[in-house]
């Protein structure tokens, strides 16, 4: 394997939960070159939750999202890191060219014809092992964030007055940046009725609470608004007590899974072999399997993507896909 000494990680793929996508990979290059300093550009505000991490030497935060500003940003970095290698997740905004133009090693493309059935994070592993840029022994690592000792004791007073001792919190998070991969009103009241006549009590993870009245009439308690490190040192003191977080295909239940909890996903329009949780963090469970408008290699082609009207249901039903999990199957899921 070559030592590499300078590494600039480009992640400006746009979410939140590509960046936690992002991060086994991250870890995997500074513990396969201890000596290398690693710095990572990424889009704001997710860059907060790369803060502190004790494996990143920078953490480049970029505002904008125009193809302008990430090819200034990235020259940029290029040129004050001058990285013997570089990589991006992203092939889009010029990017292959410009970290194959530097000089050093780049690694433009971290996709390559997948199999359906590889989650991207593994996918991403893989071929930097496959490429010798990472040890093998990290294929198969699960996300993991870093929380301060601070950050997690404050985690764990907000715990403490949201959720009794001696109760499990089920962290359930309705929100979607997607129309399309949220799940019923009424299978979210459901779910937190069967939750509280198991004794869990059910907390609602929301930016806005007051969009999802049936959650709060079913007895979920809001937490109140919070930084994205707030919310992930609130994960990690539940993780701490057993919690599980339960929320569609969407950044905030994945970073519960790298602050240690286990989830159940919900997967609907797209395919949770691809863009399911790890196995070792959690379950995803895929609603109607046998959807024949999903669109497997680019979920976005769907003619329900953009707009979450779904060819399969009842106007103004919701997507059928999401519909189709059923809050009991969840409960199973959570072991009810």
């Amino acid at each position: 394997m070559s030592s590499f000494r300078r590494i600039l990680f480009v992640e400006v793929m746009g979410g939140l939960g590509d960046v936690v996508l992002a991060l086994p990979a991250i870890h995997a290059l500074a513990l396969s070159h201890p000596d290398a300093t690693v710095h990572v550009l990424t889009l704001e505000p997710w860059h907060v939750l790369l803060e502190g991490d004790p494996l990143i030497e920078e953490v480049i935060p970029l505002a904008g999202r125009e193809s302008d500003d990430v090819q200034r940003a990235v020259r940029e970095a290029l040129a004050s890191i001058r990285p013997d290698l570089s990589i991006t997740t992203n092939r889009r905004h010029g990017l292959p060219e410009l970290l194959e133009s530097a000089p050093g090693v780049a690694v433009t493309n971290l996709w390559r014809s997948p199999p359906p059935e590889q989650r991207v994070d593994e996918r991403y592993l893989e071929l930097l092992a496959r490429d010798g840029i990472i040890a093998p022994q990290f294929v198969g690592h699960p996300p993991r964030v870093a929380v301060e000792v601070e950050e997690l004791e404050a985690g764990r007073e907000l715990l403490s007055a949201l959720v009794p001792e001696g109760r499990q919190a089920v962290m359930l998070v309705p929100d979607s940046g997607m129309a399309v991969k949220r799940w019923p009103q009424q299978h979210w009241a459901r779910l937190a009725s069967l939750l509280q006549a198991a004794g869990r009590t059910p907390v609602l993870v929301a930016e806005e609470p007051g969009h999802w009245p049936a959650l709060s009439d079913a007895g979920a308690v809001p937490t109140p608004r919070l930084t994205l490190r707030q919310l992930a040192a609130l994960y990690a003191a539940a993780a701490e007590r057993e919690g599980v977080c339960v929320g569609g295909d969407t950044g905030p239940v994945r970073l519960a899974t790298a602050a240690g909890m286990r989830a159940v996903g919900l997967y609907g329009p797209s395919v949770a072999t691809r863009y399911g949780l790890h196995p070792d963090r959690g379950v995803s469970l895929q609603g109607l399997p046998e959807c024949s408008v999903r669109h497997p290699a680019n979920f976005t082609e769907q003619v329900c993507w953009w707009d979450a009207r779904c060819p399969l249901a009842d106007a103004g039903a919701g997507p059928a896909c999401m519909s189709h999990i059923a809050p009991e199957a969840v409960a199973s899921a959570l072991g009810l």
